[in-house]
């Protein structure tokens, strides 16, 4: 069943059943009721792809990880951003596209393919750099994206966390068990979201007088172990930037010898005891589906930093 035959049956025209479908008030209450009757008689069900692309609209909105397809969900992060995305479309009877790239070289043809395609009504963009060119390039197609993080250009709209204030809160609770010797184990250099967490590591540092060393790890549990083995007689307390880095030693050491603290608050950390910034993943998806939803539809937005807030656990009760 198709809508010509919808119309038939209903004996009117093509256009007065799209507008029936469409729900458009240019057409007669009883000539509505009748095609109503037609389609509800023979189960038909417009095809809402087909329908979306008339509008110039699909409904379909897509999320693309930089990494490789079988590391897509090896963090708990990135399902649980998944998760709020996904509960915030499905809500609304919208759809989302997973998919990956892990290819920097061709980056823009990627996008730029998918744009031409009609396929999405808007990205979710990941993994933001200082000079991105995924922003540049969006921004001159007028392309609805949103960005998960910040850079210092921010001439896109974003959602965050406070990281500043995460890692201010991380270092400022090893200070007050009692550490004033802290090694931060940070991700990697160049990235907008590591550069934000070690400005509010160092404010914390310089408001309480703490010895703080930075060490980058480029969020590799192996590596953050490394560091961890040569360094942990050195400090008397170690907050790493994400909960994987520290669960990782949890995990070979199996009870902390000094003070740990992490950040994401993943659900491994409570499994692992591990004292965390939480920084409220699911509400960053979320809020990243609504307001993508918001701007492709032409509404205006602002951008949204959600709040952290410390979950205290045992590794830093010792």
């Amino acid at each position: 069943m198709n809508i010509k035959e919808i119309a038939k049956l209903a004996n009117v025209s093509v256009a007065t059943v799209s507008r029936v479908i469409n729900n458009s008030n240019s057409v007669k209450e009883s000539t509505k009721i009748k095609v109503l009757k037609v389609i509800s008689d023979h189960n038909y069900k417009p095809d809402a792809i087909a329908k979306s692309l008339r509008k110039k609209s699909t409904g379909i909105y897509s999320i693309i990880f930089s990494v490789n397809t079988d590391k897509i969900f090896e963090a708990d992060y990135s399902q649980e951003l998944v998760q709020g995305a996904l509960s915030y479309f499905s809500k609304h009877e919208l759809k989302l596209i997973v998919d990956t790239h892990g290819n920097q070289k061709d980056l823009i043809n990627y996008y730029k393919s998918i744009i031409d395609s009609k396929i999405v009504d808007g990205f979710v963009i990941l993994d933001l750099r200082e000079n991105d060119p995924r922003i540049d390039f969006l921004n001159s197609e007028n392309f609805p994206y949103i960005v998960i993080g910040r850079n210092s250009k921010n001439n896109f709209n974003y959602i965050d966390s406070d990281n500043e204030s995460g890692a201010f809160t991380a270092i400022e609770h090893l200070y007050q068990k009692n550490c004033k010797n802290i090694l931060h184990i940070a991700g990697n250099k160049n990235n907008p979201v590591v550069d934000k967490r070690i400005e509010g590591s160092l404010k914390a540092s310089k408001l309480h007088n703490i010895n703080m060393d930075i060490l980058y790890s480029d969020f590799s549990e192996e590596k953050a172990f490394e560091i961890y083995l040569k360094n942990k007689e050195k400090y008397d307390g170690m907050f790493f930037e994400s909960d994987k880095m520290a669960i990782k030693i949890l995990n070979e050491i199996k009870k902390p010898e000094i003070p740990m603290i992490g950040f994401d608050n993943i659900m491994l950390s409570k499994y692992f005891d591990l004292t965390t910034i939480n920084q409220n993943i699911f509400e960053i998806g979320y809020n990243a589906a609504k307001n993508l939803h918001k701007l492709s539809q032409g509404q205006k937005i602002n951008s949204i930093i959600i709040p952290t807030d410390l979950i205290e656990r045992g590794s830093t009760n010792l």
